[in-house]
């Protein structure tokens, strides 16, 4: 008999549960970044817009930094496509070779950076039961806070890095972008950037770029 009165409750909560599921699945990606944050392990991604580099894009942005020097502006707006451009082009000729169909979206204060990359040179020991299933080049995607280090370069500072559908647990993202990147100190890239800019405030629908001494 109790199990008779308590089958509704069991079905409710069957179905409830099986609902959560199909949502959790189709809204994935927006909830992605919500339960890495709230599992102190962030994402390789970023929600807002996305571009790839281009000839026209890169030299859109240049001539809206030059507005920062030759015309004294407060600030100027790149799309994601400047942005991706800038990043592409500054970003250090060993590892942009190695970068293909690269892509920039942007987040709240950080970029996600995703292409394809030879697989050949990431470290075998860290890469653990994903060795044997790589292909010659892999989708990669990392992501992190861009921030003016000095006059004419900027540092992307990587808290998340994704080889395929294999998010890297925090602590290993270090390692994996010392190697890939070659970088002289870990999970910190070095991108060249225009003289002039002063300060980067990245959002998910443009890039803000203020001059060299403006307030932060």
């Amino acid at each position: 008999m109790l199990g008779c009165v308590t089958l509704p409750f069991r079905l409710l909560g069957f179905l409830l549960f099986a609902g959560l599921v199909y949502l959790g699945w189709t809204e994935r990606e927006r909830i992605a970044p919500y339960w890495h944050r709230l599992t102190d392990r962030p994402a390789a991604a970023a929600t807002g817009d996305a571009g790839r580099p281009g000839v026209d894009a890169l030299r859109r942005a240049n001539d809206r930094i030059d507005s920062l020097n030759g015309w004294r502006a407060d600030s100027v707006r790149l799309t994601a496509a400047e942005m991706a451009s800038l990043v592409g082009a500054g970003l250090d000729a060993r590892l942009r070779g190695e970068l293909d169909s690269l892509s920039v979206t942007l987040g709240t204060g950080r970029i996600a950076v995703a292409g394809r990359i030879r697989t050949d040179g990431l470290p075998r020991e860290l890469l653990g039961p994903l060795t044997g299933a790589l292909a010659e080049r892999e989708a990669v995607q990392a992501a992190g806070v861009l921030v003016v280090a000095a006059p004419g370069r900027a540092e992307w500072r990587i808290d998340a890095f994704r080889v395929r559908d294999f998010d890297f647990p925090r602590e290993m993202v270090p390692k994996i972008v010392g190697v890939v990147g070659g970088a002289g100190r870990d999970s910190v890239l070095t991108v060249v950037i225009p003289p002039g800019i002063g300060r980067i405030r990245v959002q998910p629908d443009g890039v803000t770029l203020y001059p060299s001494g403006s307030p932060p």
